[in-house]
C-alpha cells in the first residue's frame, strides 16, 4: 500500500517535471522567435529609413577650379583677396588658400605691389 502511493507519487513529479521542462522549451522558443522577428523588423526599419533619408539629400552639383589673373591694387592684402576669392567649402583656412595662391604665383613674401597682377584659384559650379 505505501509502495503503490510511493510509485504513484514518483510518477506524478515525473510527469509534473516532463511538462514543466516542456513548457520551458517552449516559452524559450517563443521568445528567441519574437526577438528574432523584432530585431529583423528594426532591421529593416532602419534600413529603409537610412534608404530615405539618403533620397531627400540634394545632389550637390560639381565644381570646377579655375584661375582668374588680377591686378593689385593700393592697399590690396593677401587677406583681402583671400575673402574674396576664396571658397569655404574647399579650404580649411584662409592660411590654406593664401599659401595656394603664394605657391602659384612664387611669393616669398606676403608683401604686394601696386600694379602688378596675380593668379588666384576659384572655384565655379559653371563650366567654362
Amino acid at each position: 500500500m505505501y509502495a503503490a502511493d510511493r510509485l504513484a507519487r514518483e510518477e506524478f513529479r515525473k510527469n509534473r517535471r516532463a511538462e514543466t521542462v516542456r513548457l520551458q522549451r517552449a516559452r524559450r522558443t517563443f521568445f528567441f522567435f519574437l526577438a528574432l522577428t523584432l530585431i529583423v523588423v528594426f532591421g529593416i526599419g532602419f534600413g529603409f529609413g537610412t534608404l530615405m533619408t539618403r533620397a531627400e539629400e540634394p545632389e550637390k552639383a560639381p565644381a570646377y577650379k579655375y584661375y582668374s589673373n588680377i591686378e593689385i591694387k593700393s592697399g590690396d592684402t593677401l587677406w583681402d583677396i583671400a575673402d574674396t576669392y576664396m571658397d569655404g567649402e574647399y579650404y580649411k583656412t584662409r592660411s590654406d588658400y593664401i599659401s595656394e595662391v603664394m605657391e602659384i604665383n612664387g611669393l616669398s613674401s606676403d608683401t604686394l605691389i601696386s600694379g602688378e597682377s596675380l593668379i588666384v584659384p576659384y572655384y565655379s559650379m559653371i563650366q567654362q
